[in-house]
């Protein structure tokens, strides 16, 4: 099997064999991954506790405290409770099925997409920009923490919005300058720009990516 599922706001990868919720990654041991993923493939479908056993362990006896270990597991990295199943439902007496609402199918496609990231290089350090504001400056709890007398706390504010990227000077005491012109509106910023922030130089990149986009196949509510 290839591609990706998702539920509320979990994503099951199973290129990647690896389950998210946002961007962050949830560890689950390899057989609560495998038993998820039979689970979420055969959803509505009840699966027996032994079915379930057969196909985890092949060769193998073992007692079904483990599955049942198992699919604790996979509540808890769910957030999932037992009683008011959202994803994993018990079924009594036979074994267990997710529940097709949660969940739908995402198939990957051959369309190839492009996509530009964006980084900026400095003396002392590096950062890619991701979507969204950024602030330069001299204060150190800043993302992007610029140590140069020259440069004040909040120098300069970059705002990346898809493949736009844009510099604006936030009042600084030196100025912002993008190839020696005034930033003190909102500037483009292209590939290979040097921007100076008081004394001190940085280079801003883009790089363009491409990547496969996946198309949702929605199953019944």
């Amino acid at each position: 099997m290839s591609g990706q599922y998702r539920f509320s706001d979990f994503v099951l990868d199973l290129d990647a064999r690896e389950l998210r919720r946002g961007v962050d990654s949830i560890a689950l041991s390899p057989k609560a991954y495998q038993l998820l993923e039979i689970l979420v493939a055969e959803r509505p479908k009840a699966l027996s506790k032994l079915e379930l056993q057969e196909r985890l362990w092949p060769d193998t006896f073992v007692v079904e405290k483990n599955l049942v270990n198992l699919v604790a597991e996979i509540r808890a990295a769910l957030s999932d409770d037992a009683t008011h199943a959202r994803f994993v439902r018990t079924v009594p007496r036979f074994g267990y099925a997710f529940r097709e609402s949660a969940a739908a199918m995402v198939e990957k496609s051959s369309a190839p997409e492009t996509s530009v990231r964006f980084r900026l290089r400095w003396p002392d350090g590096r950062a890619a920009l991701k979507e969204g504001e950024h602030v330069l400056g001299r204060d150190p709890d800043l993302e992007l923490f610029i140590d140069a007398p020259s440069v004040s706390r909040r120098h300069a504010l970059i705002r990346v919005s898809g493949a736009d990227a844009t510099i604006q000077d936030l009042g600084s005491k030196n100025g912002t300058f993008v190839a020696d012109r005034s930033a003190s509106v909102p500037t483009p910023l292209t590939d290979g720009d040097v921007i100076r922030l008081g004394s001190v130089e940085l280079t801003f990149s883009a790089v363009s990516v491409q990547y496969s986009t996946r198309t949702e196949a929605a199953r019944k509510p």
